[in-house]
C-alpha cells in the first residue's frame, strides 16, 4: 500500500494528494519500464527531467507518481510531492523491499583506491568464519552461488534494495559493498543500515563530477557523518592518508589503521613485502594477528588492516581473520599475475588513477630492481572522464618505468590520439620513440591500438623482466564511439606471451 511505503519519509518532507490506500506493486524511475501498479518517481538527471515522462508512465499504468516540490501534475492517480526525489526514491524502495539491509550485517567500503580488494578480503574472512556472505562491487555482485554483472560499482537505489532483498531471502547474513562517491551524492545508498564503514584514502579522481577535492571528500564523509541516512556503524579509517586523518577527527570512536602512526588502533609491529607476498605481525585492540599472504605491496597491507578492522568490529575472531587473509590468492585485475610459466613477471592491474598507478609501479619497481631487471609499463586513460589525471599518470609511468607504452583504454567518444597527447604533457623530458627500440633504451612510445601495444611491449622484454598492463584490470571490453567491444588484457597477454614462448 502507498501509505505503508511513504512511512519511510520524514514527517513534513512530503505532501500527498490522492488516495493513500492505493496498491503499489513496484517502484520505477524509468518510464519505459513502468507496468500497471508501479509507482513512478520523476527524477532530475544530467540529461533529462523525469517530469517529461510522467504522461508516458501514466499511460503504462502507473498507480502513483512522485515529483519534487514545485512541480504541478494533474493526474487521476495519487501524486506525492517531495523535497528530494532521489532521497525519497531510496527510502521508499528500502521500505517497499522490507528494509533488507537491516536483516544482515552490511559493511560499506569507500575511498579512491582499495575498495574492490577489501571486499574480496572481507568475503574470504566471512567464508573462514562460516558466514553466508554477499558482495556488491566493481567486478560483479555475488551471493549464494549467484554472479551478476555489475553495470555500476554501487547499484542504483531500486536495484540495490532489490538485490539486498534477494540476498536476505537467500540467507545472506553478512554483505560487503563498495560505496562510490556518486552513490552517496545520488542517494543510492540512503536508507542502508551500515554496521561498519571503511575509508581507504582519497586521491584525485572523478574531478569531472566533483568540482574539487574538498567536494569529493565531503561526498565520502557523508557516509560516516550522516548516521540518520546511513546507520551508526563502526568507522574504520586509514590515518596515513591526509583526508583519512581529517575524517578521523570528525568521527568519534573511529577504529584507525596505519603503517606509520603509533597511535593507530591497528598497525604492524613488523612486516616484510616481497615478490612472494606479505608477512606481518599486526597489533590491534582485539589482540595481535598474523598476515601470511601471496598478495604483495604495502597498499595491500593497508587493505588487509582495513578488512581486519571491520571484521573485528563485527565480532569475528583473529583466527578466522588470519585464515581469510591466507585463503585469498588473488583479486581479479588487481596486480594479477598472468602466465608465470612464460618467464616474464607480467601483471594486469586496474590502476586507472595517478595515485593507483604510482603505488603499483612503486611495488613493481622495488621487486624488479631486486632481480636486476627492467620494468615496462603499458597504460591508457579513459575518454569522457576526469582529464586532469592524464598528465599525472604519464609522469608517474615515465618516472617509475624503464620504458612506457601509452595506448587506448576506453576512449568512449573521444579521439584516442587526443587522449594520448594529454598524457604526454606529463612526460616532458622523456625520449619518445616512433617504433620499438633495439636494446634496453629508456623512454616511451605511443601505440593507439591496445592489442598492438601489448605486442610491442612483449617484444621489449626478456626473461625475468616485469611487464605491467594497467588501467582496465578485470574489464573484458573496450568502449569506442559508444560501442562495447570484447577486449580482456589478461586473455590478450596470455596469447601473446604464449606465442613468445613458442618462438
Amino acid at each position: 500500500m502507498l501509505n505503508e511505503i511513504i512511512t519511510a519519509l520524514k514527517q513534513g518532507s512530503y505532501e500527498l494528494k490522492g488516495d493513500s490506500g492505493v496498491e503499489i506493486t513496484g517502484i520505477k524511475y524509468d518510464s519505459r519500464n513502468v507496468i500497471k501498479g508501479d509507482m513512478f518517481f520523476a527524477l532530475k538527471g544530467q540529461h533529462a527531467d523525469g517530469v517529461k515522462f510522467v504522461d508516458a508512465a501514466l499511460k503504462a499504468g502507473a498507480a502513483a507518481i512522485a515529483v519534487e516540490n514545485g512541480v504541478n501534475i494533474s493526474a487521476k492517480v495519487p501524486v506525492l510531492s517531495v523535497r528530494d526525489a532521489k532521497s525519497a526514491l531510496a527510502r521508499c524502495a528500502a521500505r517497499f523491499y522490507g528494509e533488507p539491509s537491516k536483516k544482515m550485517k552490511l559493511v560499506g567500503v569507500t575511498g579512491t583506491n582499495g575498495k574492490t580488494t577489501i571486499t574480496y578480503l572481507m568475503e574470504s574472512i566471512f567464508g573462514a568464519a562460516a558466514l553466508s556472505s554477499g558482495v556488491i562491487g566493481t567486478v560483479n555482485y555475488r551471493y549464494a552461488g549467484n554472479v551478476i554483472d555489475a553495470p555500476h560499482t554501487t547499484p542504483l537505489a531500486v536495484e540495490l534494495q532489490w538485490l539486498l532483498s534477494n540476498m536476505a531471502q537467500s540467507g545472506v547474513s553478512h554483505c560487503v559493498m563498495e560505496v562510490s562517491s556518486h552513490a552517496v551524492e545520488e542517494r543510492r545508498v540512503e536508507a542502508c543500515a551500515f554496521v561498519a564503514k571503511i575509508f581507504t584514502n582519497l586521491t584525485p579522481e572523478h574531478l569531472d563530477y566533483h568540482k574539487n577535492m574538498d567536494e569529493y571528500f565531503i561526498a565520502k564523509a557523508k557516509l560516516f557523518i550522516a548516521e540518520e541516512s546511513f546507520g551508526k556503524g563502526s568507522a574504520v579509517i586509514n590515518i596515513d592518508d591526509e583526508w583519512g586523518k581529517k575524517l578521523a577527527v570528525m568521527v568519534k570512536g573511529a577504529i584507525t589503521y596505519s603503517i606509520e602512526a603509533k597511535g593507530a588502533s591497528i598497525r604492524p609491529r613488523s612486516y616484510s613485502v616481497s615478490s612472494s607476498g606479505i608477512k606481518a605481525e599486526v597489533e590491534s585492540p582485539w589482540g595481535n594477528f598474523r598476515v601470511d599472504t601471496v598478495m604483495t605491496g604495502e597498499h595491500n597491507l593497508y587493505n588487509i588492516m582495513a578488512a581486519a578492522g571491520a571484521a573485528f568490529s563485527l565480532g569475528i575472531s583473529a583466527r578466522n581473520i588470519e585464515a581469510g587473509i591466507r585463503n585469498l590468492k588473488n583479486v581479479p585485475g588487481r596486480l594479477e599475475r598472468v602466465s608465470p610459466e612464460s618467464g616474464v613477471w607480467a601483471y594486469v592491474d586496474y590502476g586507472h588513477t595517478s595515485d593507483a598507478l604510482e603505488r603499483t609501479l612503486k611495488v613493481l619497481r622495488k621487486l624488479t630492481d631486486e632481480r636486476g631487471k627492467r620494468l615496462v609499463t603499458v597504460f591508457g586513460c579513459g575518454g569522457n572522464r576526469d582529464r586532469t589525471k592524464r598528465p599525472r599518470m604519464g609522469k608517474a609511468a615515465i618516472e617509475l618505468s624503464d620504458f612506457t607504452i601509452v595506448t587506448s583504454d576506453n576512449p568512449r567518444d573521444e579521439d584516442p590520439g587526443d587522449i594520448i597527447a594529454e598524457v604526454e604533457t606529463g612526460m616532458t623530458g622523456a625520449k619518445k620513440f616512433s617504433s620499438a627500440p633495439q636494446g634496453p633504451e629508456k623512454g616511451y612510445m605511443a601505440v593507439v591500438d591496445r592489442k598492438e601495444a601489448l605486442k610491442a611491449a612483449v617484444m621489449l622484454i626478456t626473461d625475468g623482466d616485469t611487464l605491467l598492463v594497467a588501467g582496465k584490470g578485470h574489464e573484458d571490453y573496450q568502449i569506442v564511439k559508444g560501442v562495447k567491444h570484447h577486449f580482456d588484457d589478461r586473455e590478450e597477454l596470455r596469447a601473446i606471451l604464449g606465442s613468445r614462448k613458442r618462438c
